[in-house]
């Protein structure tokens, strides 16, 4: 690259544009119509971590066995939600005492304030 070359691309840096600039003098079409949309929804991210802190925080108030089967028969923790049977199998405990447990959880959560905001704000 000639020195020139350099020296012209070095003044491109300054130039700034607003994306609701017309495209063009006799187009109604602005730059930011131009501009592909992003591929990252970070305000969907941004959601999603505000329910999963909502989520985490209403099963702190749970014992440990509710949250886990919670989290084993929803699949709360990224894996396929299980089935009664197949939780108490990988929790080596009867089917009552995980569908009690469940039961239990679920009359907990229905009637956490916080849990009850989330829903009518879904």
């Amino acid at each position: 690259m000639s020195k020139e070359e350099r020296q012209g691309l070095h003044g491109l840096a300054g130039v700034t544009a607003s994306l609701d600039q017309p495209a063009s003098s006799d187009s109604a079409t602005t730059l930011g119509d131009l501009v592909a949309p992003s591929q990252h929804d970070w305000v969907g991210d941004i959601e999603q971590s505000m329910m999963n802190e909502q989520l985490h925080s209403a099963l702190d108030k749970l014992s440990d066995l509710q949250r886990e089967v919670l989290s084993l028969r929803f699949g709360l923790n990224g894996s396929t939600p299980l089935s009664l049977q197949a939780t108490a199998t990988k929790l080596d405990i009867g089917v009552r005492r995980v569908r009690r447990a469940e039961e239990e959880a679920l009359e907990t959560l229905r009637d956490d304030s916080a849990v009850l905001a989330t829903r009518e704000n879904a």
